[in-house]
Formats: C-alpha cells, sequence, structure tokens
C-alpha cells in the first residue's frame, strides 16, 4: 500500500533541508503540546491544591509561551506544507503533460482525451491534497503518540493498560475501514474516467444530439456513469463519515474510564493525585486526538495514493513510436520525396498488447517525387492508416517504407514531419489568431509563404475579406469557421510547412468540386516537384492525379490512371457509377 504515492518523494530531492526543516517544526510544536499536559499535574498538585499563586502563574505563563510556541511551529509547517503539495501539483502536471507531448497515436488509442484529462486535474488535486496533509500531520500523529505513552508510563504507570485498550480499539478500527476505503477510492477514480468520456464526448457532439433528439438517450447514459461512480463514492464517503464520530465517541468513553479508574485510586488515597489523573486524561487525549487526525489524514493519502498509481501509469507508459538511439537526421533540403512501401504489413495494437487483425496486407507501392498518387477504396479499405505509416503515427508491423531509400524508422520523428506533411482527415484549429495557426509548425517563416500557400489552399480570398486579416481571431477548434473554410485553412497550414512529401487525408470532403478542383490544380504550382497523395471518398478527387490506387480490406487491387481502371477494374467501376452516374458500361462498349 501506498507504494505509488512513496515514488512521489523523488520530486523532493533537490528540497531535502525544507522537508526535514518543516518536520523538525511539527515536532517541536507537538512536544511544546506535551509540555503543556504535562505542566497540568505542576498546576493543580503544586499550584491549585497547594494554594500556591508563584507556581500557578509561572506555571500558567510557562504553558502560554509553550502555546505560543506549538501554534508558531505549526503555522510555518502549515507553510512548508502548502508549499510542498503545490509544488507537488506543478511539478506532476507539468511532466504528465510533456509526457503526453511524446505519445504517438497508439497510445492515444489507449488513453483516451477524458481520461487523460481526469489525471491532470482530479488526480493532480487529490495528490496535492494528500502531500499537504501528509507534511502537516503525518509524522505529527505518530510522535505525539509515542511521547504521550512514555509520559503517561513514568506519571500513571497504573492507568497505562487504559491507554494501551483504547490505542488498541481505534487501530483496530482502522485496520478494518482502511483498506476498503483503499479499494472504494480507487474504483472512483476509474468509473470518473468513464464518466468524464461520456461527457466530454456528449458535449462535443451536442449538436448531433440535438439533430436526433436524443436528449433522453444521453440523460440515460449520463445517469448510468453517473451512478456506476456514485457507488464507490458513497462507499468511501460512509466510511470516512462514520470514522470520524466513532473516534469521537472512543475518545469521550476513555476519558470517562479514566475519570472513574483515576478518581477511584485518588479516593482510596493511592500514590495518585488528582494532578497526575488531569495529566492522565491529557495525555489520552493526545493519543486520541492524533488518531482522530489520522482518521481524517488517511483517506486524503489513500485518494493520493490511488491518483499516483494512475499517473505513473502515464508517466511509465513508452511511447509506441521512439527514435532509434544516436540517430544522424538527414539534410531535409537533399531530400526528393521518392516514396517506396516494401512488404508493408500493418495492424493496430490493442490496450492489451495483442494485436488487431492485419489493417494493411503485404502493401508494395513506389512513388516518384513530383508524382500525385491517389487512394481510393471503401470505407474501412485501410486508407487512412496507409498514409499515416510514412510520418509514423503508427510504424509497420512487417516490412519498411522508405524515402529516397532510407527507411522512415531512421529519420528523427522531428525531421520526418518536416519533410512530411500531412492535413488531417479532422480540420482542427487552435484558439488564437489566424496566422498562430498557418504558422504552428514553422512559426519563422516568411509571411510571403503562408501567403503563398493561403492562395494554394484556396483560403487567401476569405481570410483577406475578414476586417482583422491575418490577426483574426480563431475560436477553441475553429468553430467561428465554417466546415469548409477550417479545411482550406487546414491544407494551408500544412503547405505553409513547405514539404517534400504532402498528404490530403480527405482534407477537401467538405469543398465542392469546384473548389476541390482549384485547390488540386493550384498545389502542383504553389510546390513543383512535391509528391502529393490525396486520400479520397470522392471518385471526383482523384480523376486528374498520375495514378490511383484502388485499396479494398487492406490491401491494393489494382493502380493505374483514371482511364486504365476504368477499362478493367470493376470495383472502380462501381464506385465511379454510384458517384458520377450510370451508363458506364455502356459508353465503354462503345468506345471499344
Amino acid at each position: 500500500m501506498l507504494k505509488s504515492f512513496r515514488r512521489m518523494f523523488i520530486i523532493y530531492k533537490d528540497y531535502r533541508g525544507r522537508l526535514i526543516f518543516s518536520q523538525v517544526l511539527l515536532l517541536i510544536s507537538a512536544a511544546a503540546m506535551l509540555m503543556v499536559a504535562a505542566l497540568n499535574q505542576r498546576l493543580i498538585n503544586q499550584g491549585i491544591q497547594a494554594g500556591n499563586a508563584e507556581v500557578i502563574v509561572r506555571t500558567g505563563i510557562t504553558m502560554a509561551v509553550l502555546a505560543l510556541i506549538g501554534g508558531g511551529c505549526m503555522a510555518g509547517t502549515a507553510s512548508y506544507a502548502v508549499f510542498f503539495s503545490q509544488g507537488t501539483a506543478y511539478i506532476i502536471r507539468s511532466e504528465v503533460y510533456k509526457k503526453i507531448q511524446t505519445f504517438s497515436f497508439g497510445n492515444f488509442d489507449r488513453f483516451r482525451t477524458g481520461n487523460l484529462m481526469v489525471r491532470l486535474n482530479a488526480d493532480v488535486l487529490n495528490i496535492q491534497n494528500a502531500v499537504m496533509y501528509s507534511v502537516m500531520l503525518l509524522l505529527y500523529a505518530p510522535f505525539m503518540i509515542l511521547i504521550a505513552f512514555v509520559f503517561a508510563l513514568f506519571t500513571t504507570p497504573s492507568l497505562i493498560w487504559l491507554m494501551i485498550v483504547v490505542a488498541a480499539v481505534v487501530l483496530a478500527l482502522m485496520a478494518f475501514i482502511v483498506p476498503q476505503m483503499f479499494k472504494a477510492y480507487d474504483q472512483r477514480q476509474k468509473k470518473l474516467d468513464d464518466l468524464n468520456n461520456t461527457l466530454q464526448e456528449n458535449l462535443s457532439g451536442a449538436r448531433v444530439v440535438k439533430a436526433f433528439v436524443r436528449e433522453r438517450l444521453e440523460n440515460d447514459r449520463f445517469e448510468q456513469r453517473a451512478e456506476a461512480m456514485r457507488q464507490p463514492a458513497y462507499s468511501a464517503a460512509f466510511r470516512v463519515a462514520m470514522l470520524s464520530p466513532l473516534l469521537a465517541g472512543i475518545a469521550q468513553i476513555s476519558t470517562a474510564f479514566a475519570v472513574w479508574v483515576g478518581g477511584m485510586q485518588v479516593l482510596e488515597q493511592s500514590d495518585l493525585s488528582v494532578g497526575q489523573v488531569t495529566a492522565f486524561m491529557q495525555y489520552l487525549s493526545l493519543v486520541v486526538t492524533p488518531l482522530a487526525l489520522m482518521a481524517v489524514v488517511i483517506p486524503f493519502i489513500l485518494r493520493g495514493d490511488a491518483s499516483a498509481g494512475r499517473i505513473f501509469e502515464v508517466i511509465d507508459a513508452q511511447p509506441a513510436i521512439e527514435d532509434k538511439p544516436d540517430i544522424q537526421p538527414p539534410d531535409p533540403s537533399q531530400i526528393k520525396g521518392r516514396l517506396v512501401f516494401d512488404n508493408v504489413t500493418f495492424a493496430f495494437r490493442r490496450p492489451d498488447g495483442e494485436l488487431d487483425p492485419p489493417a494493411l496486407k503485404n502493401i508494395n507501392l513506389t512513388i516518384e517525387p513530383g508524382e500525385r498518387v491517389g487512394f481510393l477504396g471503401s470505407t474501412g479499405a485501410g486508407k487512412t492508416a496507409l498514409v499515416n505509416l510514412i510520418p509514423r503515427f503508427y510504424d509497420v508491423t512487417e516490412g519498411r517504407i522508405t524515402i529516397d531509400g532510407i527507411d522512415v524508422r531512421d529519420f528523427p520523428q522531428e525531421t520526418l514531419r518536416q519533410v512530411v506533411g500531412i492535413a488531417l482527415q479532422e480540420a482542427l484549429l487552435f484558439q488564437g489568431d489566424v496566422r498562430f495557426n498557418l504558422k504552428f509548425g514553422n512559426p519563422e517563416v516568411d509571411d510571403q509563404v503562408m501567403q503563398d500557400a493561403a492562395k494554394a489552399a484556396d483560403s487567401y480570398g476569405f481570410i483577406t475579406n475578414l476586417p482583422e486579416l491575418w490577426e483574426a481571431p480563431v475560436a477553441r477548434r475553429g468553430y467561428n469557421f465554417s466546415g469548409g473554410q477550417r479545411q482550406r485553412l487546414s491544407m494551408t497550414r500544412t503547405l505553409t510547412g513547405q514539404p517534400k512529401i504532402l498528404i490530403m487525408d480527405d482534407s477537401t470532403s467538405a469543398l465542392d468540386v469546384a473548389t476541390e478542383s482549384r485547390v488540386q490544380d493550384a498545389i502542383p504550382i504553389y510546390a513543383p516537384g512535391v509528391s502529393t497523395l490525396y486520400v479520397a471518398q470522392r471518385i471526383s478527387a482523384v480523376l486528374d492525379l498520375d495514378k490511383i490506387v484502388l485499396l479494398q480490406h487492406g490491401e491494393i487491387v489494382d493502380i493505374g490512371t483514371h482511364d486504365q481502371l476504368m477499362e478493367r477494374s470493376s470495383l472502380y467501376q462501381e464506385i465511379y457509377e454510384s458517384q458520377l452516374g450510370s451508363g458506364i458500361t455502356a459508353s465503354l462498349e462503345v468506345s471499344a
């Protein structure tokens, strides 16, 4: 238990002095409180009962000074606790975010966005609270209990059995409840992931939900996830709520027993005095109270440990794609853009590490520099999976992909993605302005390059009609632009990076045919000699390309120009006829 929480203490390697000093202050505070309790015996026996005013005044002043020292030291410890808790949250959040930036597409298949958001927020907050209460109270309780036992053993040995019984009852109670709390907190965080994923999906797709009038369905789904989280959350909270009154009850009962047993011994005129009984009651309180504090602290620590385990799942995850050690980057300016798929097979990897059935099988394909190639096939044919292998969003399972004879795995990822530019299926823009988004991949590029790229992607016209021009604001995800405008801005961003191999992954799907045609005609002029790959659902997007690669069930079934495929491929004829009209077979027979 607490293995994950203990791992975090490496964070404090450079702050050991402050951590030790905070605990020294804590122990001074505890010692001062114990001394105040011990002085009660002197105050009563030698002061009040003896009628000695001087003892009463001196003892009272001493107790007041000790109380001030104890309070001041505890305040100092609290300030350090805040320092360490806030610092821990900052470091963990920063390190996890940096680690996420090293992830590849395969890692994001395992860690969904909502899952990562929970870890960066709720889990980090749990760790922050656990650190704060640990620094403030974790050492305080055992030290206070130990010294209180020692004081009681020397001053009231006849009553020490009562203190042992009380401590044993409290520890047994906590040993029964705490493991259940730990399990409940762990389950709660996992269910919170599911709830957060559902919430994010629903809010992101709110327009779809409204369009199909499925609010009731989404309410039911959310309630199911919320109920699944409520059950372990209730279990943990119930135990926390019960622990405090149980301990308070034990404290009251033990105090009553101390008064009864101690009082009887005083009345029997044994060696026990009223001052000793009073001091023992203080010691007993200083045993039960720290245990009650631990009842408050332990839930925070358990939640922190459960959350730390989830944080370390992310930190310990290895990026699915990594550069080879001591890799030497080729000079991007010397790359011509000859792309070769050599017997490539690819399968997605499941979260358990096992491979799914191959999404691509035995792909052999050569694309020459400056060639324009289209990839066509039904949904699920493997088009996007194929082009995602080129910039190493995923790695091949078998075979290899080369650029100018160099295996893509021999490129540093940063260099490879300078050479290979891709306009992804989802035209996602970032909150900021247009210039920031268009120069996202190459902030130092000249404005003229950006403007020429905008002309090639047919975004120049609507950008220059905006009142703020290139400084026009972009809303979150670019929702203040239409779907077609977002796609054209996305293509502009890719072209601004001046890649040697350009991938257009269904990035013109929201454009009308005329605009799509203008973009396809303009790109070769803007980027002469650049190998361009078009993934398309519409056959109109690939009609005029140098060659078309026809995919089905993850395999290449034919390669050729539009005319060649119309002559020999029944699958291509079916796609053409379904999208552009009937009468194709008849026209082919006439032309023959």
